[in-house]
Formats: structure tokens, C-alpha cells, sequence
């Protein structure tokens, strides 16, 4: 299904946007993969996975796969759900 990759590329969108801010003044030689596992774990349990497949679903039962309708839809879920505006 379309929406299970549109989905997955908003999980991914949303997890690599928060390492990018968690990753700002660390040093180099940081472990990135110990910063990603992190990420995806914060994704997964936050409630931000959740939702974002709430909305992804709504919006492919209300506009099917019309491309055209659902790149915007889909850009403001992902700008809507943004992990690192909420940082500790």
C-alpha cells in the first residue's frame, strides 16, 4: 500500500530531523548509531509515531492517492509533529 510508504518516509523524515538537532554540539567521534537507536526509540514511544499514522490514514481515506492533494497534507503532518520542538 502507498500510505505504508508515505508512512515510513515520515518516520524517517521525523527521526533524522531529531538526530540532526540532538547531534548540534557534540563532539565528533560520537557513536551516530547509539544517536539513531536513540531517535527511533524517542519516535516510537513519544506518541509521535501514533499520530502520524492517524493523520496519514485519514488523509489517504479522504483523498485516496491523489498525489497532488496529499504532498501538502503529508509536509504538514510531518512539519505538525516535529520531535525536536520538544527536546529536553
Amino acid at each position: 500500500m502507498v500510505w505504508m510508504t508515505q508512512l515510513m518516509i515520515a518516520g524517517a523524515v521525523l527521526v533524522f530531523e531529531y538526530l540532526y538537532f540532538s547531534l548540534q554540539g557534540k563532539e565528533d567521534g560520537h557513536d551516530l548509531q547509539e544517536d539513531l537507536t536513540l531517535a527511533v526509540k524517542k519516535y516510537e514511544t513519544s506518541g509521535v509515531h501514533a499520530n502520524v499514522q492517524k493523520h496519514i490514514n485519514a488523509a489517504f481515506q479522504e483523498h485516496g492517492e491523489d498525489v497532488e492533494i496529499l504532498c501538502p497534507i503529508l509536509v504538514d503532518i510531518a512539519k505538525q509533529n516535529q520531535m525536536s520542538k520538544n527536546m529536553n
